[in-house]
């Protein structure tokens, strides 16, 4: 890490970046995230007709998870780190197709970088998860909470007969936890770029990467709680409005509701990857003072 510019108004900059990012050959570039936005939900869809229509025995639903899960670690990363290069070249004015998304598996050691990376920063978020509740006061009690809470029918209320009287530290312990996880997710992401642009092995930028989290800790937590303060106002009036124009349209058709639900929910969730994309791109290139043209390692498949 090279730059000492990074101030607590640094992550606002890089956001209005992001907001910029598909300016720039548009085309190539919200195909390319569309692409992989495909690839990434693609597996929810059986897992979803399997959970709610099939309704298969709990060994079955958990073999679908486990299936899922290997999917997006093995299958994903590599398209994750193609968007990342396809946003690069789109930064940078060079040719781009959205095809480009599809580059690391034509790439086997790229590919095997970020596959490797998702990997490791797994282990570090279960790592920290794994903190984060030893550290939980009341365990006993939350424990027992969400096994009754399996336990209720939908709809109704868990039985609270007998429960030990949580902590009053319980409160502050939530709200603590979910900073530390929002802010990890930084570090993640960090590290996803090392690999993907950087040229970084997995080792190396999933380090560095959550290296550069810890370095920039304060400007990414406030970051992020402006983010979740604002954020959550925007996506509620969002909905608000989604819901009475989906409800509309449900009465004069459920078919017709579905047929605009399904692409306006698409549509909303390119726009954030997009935008989610940009924002860590622009963060790393000022965070490891990375020159304009990225290693060559990481541009050519």
């Amino acid at each position: 890490m090279t730059s000492s510019r990074i101030t607590l108004a640094s992550p606002f900059r890089w956001l209005m970046k992001a907001l910029d990012s598909g300016r720039k050959q548009p085309g190539a570039l919200i195909g390319g995230f569309g692409l992989m936005l495909l690839v990434a939900v693609l597996p929810s869809v059986p897992q979803v007709y399997i959970e709610h229509v099939v309704k298969p025995p709990m060994a079955t639903l958990m073999a679908v998870y486990g299936a899922v899960m290997v999917f997006s670690l093995l299958v994903v990363p590599p398209v994750m780190g193609g968007a990342l290069r396809l946003l690069h070249r789109c930064e940078l004015g060079q040719p781009a197709s959205a095809t480009d998304v599809f580059e690391g598996y034509r790439d086997g050691g790229f590919a095997r970088r970020m596959i490797g990376t998702a990997l490791l920063c797994m282990l570090v978020y279960v790592a920290i998860v794994a903190v984060l509740y030893l550290a939980m006061p009341s365990k006993d009690f939350v424990v027992e909470l969400f096994a009754r809470s399996m336990a209720t029918p939908p709809g109704g209320q868990p039985d609270m007969a007998g429960l030990p009287p949580p902590s009053p530290w319980l409160l502050l312990w939530f709200p603590a936890a979910m900073v530390v996880l929002f802010v990890s997710m930084h570090g993640y992401l960090l590290a996803y770029l090392q690999a993907a642009l950087g040229g970084r092995g997995a080792v190396d930028a999933t380090v560095t990467g959550f290296a550069a989290m810890l370095r920039y800790v304060l400007p990414f937590a406030l970051f992020t709680a402006a983010a979740v303060v604002f954020g959550g106002v925007l996506i509620f009036f969002v909905a608000i409005i989604v819901i009475l124009v989906l409800g509309l349209l449900a009465m004069a058709s459920p078919v017709l509701a579905a047929a605009v639900a399904v692409p306006v929910y698409l549509g909303l969730m390119l726009a954030m990857y997009v935008v989610m994309f940009g924002f860590y791109y622009h963060a790393w290139r000022d965070i490891f003072g990375e020159a304009v043209a990225a290693p060559a390692d990481a541009l050519e498949a």
